[in-house]
């Protein structure tokens, strides 16, 4: 089932889109051609991948001094740190976008203690431009890599790093020979992650940067929307789709290779009761809490901002007020759009939940090749840019009247939402073990009372955590809505980014601020329920 589900809402799908670039009257690589002789296209493609690139190489810098902070503090401070990037990570995209055009727009919070603090006389332009669009992904990205680089931070020995440090190593020799060595393959995981998600990212760029940072998915966007071409829509998705997995099964090999054979077994875990830091170390602790801020800063702006009384968008508030509460909760069209996103959501959240808990049972009954193409075909819509899935499905549903309502969307939230639900209960498969099953079966219980007494209840903990992330991947997915709902149907999401398109209001604090409690809740009931089952 999860199988058909996918070959028809995400294959078949894709492979049309792509198929449209190859349907031009001129010939059929005529779109391809043009991809690559047509001036804006081919800087849109250069764009892009010089963003990418810059977005992955900050992001690695960014977590280095989180990852070693957590790998070097208590195990109580680290689950807090933990928290901390998890917080930001899984607050919506769209509102820490919004919270940054707030700090950096020209009468920002940064302009301002810069001008306070006399280090400028005018204000610096911070965004729609290029630090905008590096600032706003990075932020958004940056976590992928920090928990990678965690866990390879914590599979350092000890032992090892004080017999270079007695033998005359200083901090730039136990760098280059041992820590960036030995935790290379995750600063790599991590960074193949960013990579891929920066290659196809699209409402950042579109928010916080201007025409010189056109990338590639604002192109495949116009073509259909404004341009109705979809012959250079499927080229550009084509090219976008190839980059996009040449960088996933290259680095995935790269990992592979280097992890081969490798078998951590660090006697004394680095982390582990250090004490006595260098002046170096004491720079990383330092450079690990200013990211800490810089995460948590648009998370937390946001609170202030919006009991404002000025009309405008500043900091520190100028009075104390909720009128954007009340303008908020008496503005139709936020309400409307706010049940809108949870009509969606009942619809993607089930449908993902259940099959992709059914894709990671069945999945780890089978073993050998179609296992492994199938757990590929699984995870891929994670790796797939989200804006080709959704001009595919555009183009597949329109037909069917399914761009109007609530069901292509909420369907084609399920096929990106799926991932998370089968990554989440195939973790906790590993852990369960199959003698339970084969014990009820011999006192003679069939394959379901197996299912519903023994295999889902262990799994509950990872399913409702599942469900969890799928709802808040719904919640906060904008592309899928921009093709496939109308003025009508529009999401919560969808109208927070035609506000914030149009002229960034300070209703829109008070609409951050209910998205940021909304997740936070979801966040911790989640880990309570874990707890509880645990």
């Amino acid at each position: 089932m999860p199988t058909c589900f996918l070959a028809v809402l995400f294959v078949w799908p894709v492979l049309r889109l792509l198929a449209l670039g190859f349907g031009d009257e001129a010939g059929p690589f005529h779109s391809y051609l043009r991809v690559f002789t047509v001036p804006a296209y081919r800087e849109a493609i250069l764009t892009t991948f010089e963003i990418a690139i810059a977005v992955t190489v900050l992001s690695v810098m960014l977590a280095y001094p989180v990852a070693y902070l957590m790998a070097t503090v208590s195990p109580r401070m680290a689950r807090i740190l933990g928290i901390g990037v998890l917080l930001p990570f899984w607050t919506s995209a769209l509102v820490r976008t919004t919270a940054w055009i707030m700090l950096l727009e020209r009468y920002g919070l940064l302009n301002s203690i810069l001008m306070r603090a006399h280090l400028i006389r005018h204000p610096v332009a911070f965004v729609y431009n290029m630090s905008g669009v590096l600032i706003g992904m990075s932020h958004v990205l940056m976590p992928f890599v920090v928990f990678p680089l965690y866990t390879a931070f914590r599979g350092l020995d000890r032992n090892l790093v004080q017999a270079a440090m007695l033998l005359g190593a200083g901090p730039l020799t136990l760098c280059r020979k041992i820590f960036i060595p030995l935790t290379a393959p995750g600063a790599l995981a991590g960074a193949n992650i960013v990579f891929m998600s920066a290659l196809g990212y699209y409402i950042t760029p579109a928010l916080m940067g201007g025409p010189a940072q056109t990338m590639v998915s604002q192109l495949i966007s116009f073509n259909v929307s404004e341009q109705l071409d979809w012959g250079m829509a499927g080229a550009l998705s084509g090219v976008m789709l190839v980059l996009t997995l040449a960088a996933f099964f290259l680095c995935r090999g790269i990992l592979e290779k280097r992890l081969k054979g490798r078998v951590v077994m660090a006697a004394r875990p680095y982390g582990e009761s250090l004490s006595g830091r260098s002046g170096a170390g004491w720079g990383m602790v330092v450079a690990g809490c200013a990211v800490m801020v810089f995460l948590l800063a648009p998370v937390i702006i946001v609170f202030p901002m919006s009991v404002s009384a000025s009309p405008i968008l500043v900091f520190p508030p100028h009075g104390l007020s909720f009128r954007w509460y009340h303008e908020l909760l008496n503005r139709p069209q936020w309400a409307a759009a706010f049940f809108n996103s949870l009509k969606v959501a009942l619809i993607a959240v089930p449908v993902a939940t259940v099959l992709g808990t059914l894709a990671a049972i069945g999945l780890a009954r089978m073993k050998g090749t179609f296992a492994q193409i199938l757990e590929g075909l699984f995870i891929l819509p994670m790796v797939v840019p989200a804006i080709i899935l959704a001009v595919g499905l555009y183009y597949q549903l329109t037909p069917f009247g399914l761009t109007r309502g609530y069901w292509g969307l909420g369907l084609g939230q399920a096929v990106i939402a799926m991932p998370f639900v089968f990554l989440t209960v195939q973790a906790a498969l590993k852990g369960f073990s199959r003698d339970l099953e084969l014990a009820a079966m011999s006192l003679g219980a069939g394959w379901l009372p197996v299912m519903g007494r023994v295999v889902l209840p262990a799994l509950m903990p990872a399913v409702v955590s599942g469900a969890i992330f799928a709802f808040i991947t719904s919640f906060d997915d904008v592309i899928l809505a921009l093709f496939l709902t109308d003025v009508r149907a529009r999401t919560l999401s969808r109208l927070i980014y035609e506000n914030v398109l149009q002229d960034v209001s300070p209703t829109i604090t008070a609409v951050a601020v209910f998205v940021i409690v909304l997740t936070l809740g979801l966040l911790l009931s989640s880990l309570l329920f874990q707890r509880e089952k645990s």
